[in-house]
C-alpha cells in the first residue's frame, strides 16, 4: 500500500514538473496560412503567359508589399503586426531555381549570334560541264562572299514567351524569395547542365570548327539555386 502511494506521488509529481505543450497562437497560424497561401496566388499571377517578363519581374520585387497588405488586411492587423508574427512562424526550407532562364539574371547574352565568326560557303563542283563541250564551258562564279556562321540565340524576351507555366513560376518564385524581405534564404549555383559550367560549346558549322556561347546558359555558365525558408 505504501509502496503504491509512493508511486503516484512520483507520478504527480512529474506530471507537475513536466511543462504543457505551449496552446497554438490562432494569430500566428492564420498568419503563416495567409502569407504561405497569397504568396503562392500572386506567384501564379506574375507568372501568367499574359505577363511581360518586365512586369513579372517588377510583379515579384514588389510581393512583399502586396502580401503583407491583403494578409493584414483580410486579418484586420497592421502590416507591422503581420510581420512580426511572421517572425515567429516554424521555418519550412524550400529550394527553387531559375533554370535555364538563369542567364536572365546572371547576365548572359541577351540574343544576337551566338558566334561572330564568318565563313565562305564550299561551293559544289558541277562534274558535268554544262554545255556541250570544254570550249563551251562557262567560266566559274566568283567565290561567294563570306557569311555569319553564327546562330541566333533568343532573346529575355523570346525566353519567356516559349517558357513552360512550370518554368514561368519557378522564375518568378527565385526573383520573390531572392529579392524578399519576408524570408531567410542563401544562393547557391550549379553548373550549366550543357556546357559543363563552360559557357561555350566547341562545333562544326560550314566545314569549320568554331566555338560558340552555349544556347542554354548564354555564357553565363551556371543555374541560380534559391534556398529559403
Amino acid at each position: 500500500m505504501i509502496g503504491w502511494m509512493a508511486g503516484a506521488v512520483v507520478v504527480a509529481v512529474l506530471q507537475e514538473a513536466t511543462p504543457k505543450p505551449a496552446e497554438p497562437d490562432p494569430f500566428l497560424q492564420k498568419v503563416c496560412d495567409g502569407i504561405r497561401s497569397r504568396t503562392s496566388s500572386l506567384i501564379e499571377k506574375a507568372a501568367s503567359s499574359k505577363t511581360t517578363l518586365e512586369d513579372a519581374l517588377a510583379q515579384a520585387d514588389k510581393l512583399d508589399d502586396a502580401i503583407l497588405q491583403e494578409v493584414s488586411r483580410r486579418l484586420g492587423a497592421t502590416p507591422e503586426q503581420v510581420r512580426e508574427a511572421w517572425t515567429k512562424r516554424e521555418r519550412k526550407s524550400k529550394k527553387v531555381s531559375f533554370g535555364n532562364g538563369s542567364w536572365v539574371v546572371l547576365g548572359g547574352q541577351d540574343g544576337g549570334l551566338d558566334s561572330s565568326v564568318k565563313g565562305t560557303p564550299q561551293p559544289v563542283e558541277n562534274l558535268i560541264p554544262p554545255g556541250p563541250s570544254i570550249l563551251t564551258r562557262q567560266k566559274p562564279p566568283p567565290p561567294p562572299e563570306p557569311v555569319p556562321l553564327g546562330k541566333a540565340l533568343k532573346t529575355k524576351s523570346e525566353w519567356w514567351s516559349a517558357a513552360s507555366p512550370g518554368e514561368r513560376s519557378a522564375f518568378v518564385e527565385s526573383e520573390f524569395a531572392r529579392k524578399s524581405a519576408l524570408v531567410e534564404k542563401k544562393e547557391e549555383t550549379k553548373k550549366c547542365s550543357t556546357c559543363s559550367g563552360k559557357g561555350t560549346l566547341n562545333t562544326n558549322r560550314g566545314g569549320m570548327g568554331l566555338t560558340v556561347v552555349c544556347g542554354r546558359c548564354h555564357g553565363s555558365k551556371e543555374d541560380l539555386v534559391i534556398v529559403y525558408e
